[in-house]
């Protein structure tokens, strides 16, 4: 601890001894030295997070968060782990739904641990996009058969004809009905 006038200041966790003097005059001797010892805590820590990341199904991003002066590191946690992980900082959408991460740091001789703190945000759908194969070569009364990969859905690709009267499909199977450009 340190004092300046009456106004002590700990510096770090300990006993702190505080001694009084008081010097004499003409009249009076100095004052036999006195003494105070009382403890100084540990303070406390607190954790704040930073903005909350954005993140998708199968996506990810990062979550920040500052702590007290304990020179430890915050570490964090998926208390929902269903629908997100998190490995250091980085958060990955698992599937959608409220990811909550939970933020911890630890203390030291002079600092007590923080609190644990949590942030909650959502995680989206994820995106998919349809990739079609070879088209087929069709001639009108003919056949032909489309094929395309899709998306992590697992979902069937539906096939439809945006142009029914040059083509139909049913199933994978495409029918010419009349010359010209068929749009599936």
């Amino acid at each position: 601890c340190t004092i300046s006038s009456s106004t002590v200041t700990g510096v770090t966790a300990g006993n702190c001894i505080i001694a009084g003097n008081q010097a004499g005059n003409a009249s009076y001797s100095a004052a036999p030295q006195a003494t105070q010892s009382f403890s100084i805590g540990r303070a406390n820590q607190v954790i704040v997070f930073g903005t909350a990341p954005t993140v998708a199904v199968g996506g990810s991003g990062t979550v920040s968060a500052t702590g007290g002066a304990s020179g430890n590191p915050v570490t964090f946690a998926s208390t929902t782990a269903g629908v997100c992980t998190i490995s250091g900082s980085t958060v990955t959408g698992v599937t959608a739904g409220t990811c909550i991460i939970s933020a911890n740091q630890a203390g030291n001789a002079n600092y007590n641990a923080a609190p644990q703190v949590t942030q909650t945000f959502s995680i989206g759908l994820g995106n998919q996009t349809i990739t079609f194969g070879t088209a087929p070569t069709i001639a009108v009364g003919g056949t032909g058969t489309v094929s395309a990969t899709g998306g992590a859905s697992g979902n069937a690709i539906v096939f439809t004809s945006t142009t029914t009267s040059v083509c139909t499909i049913s199933g994978m199977t495409v029918t010419g009905v009349s010359a010209g450009t068929c749009t599936i």
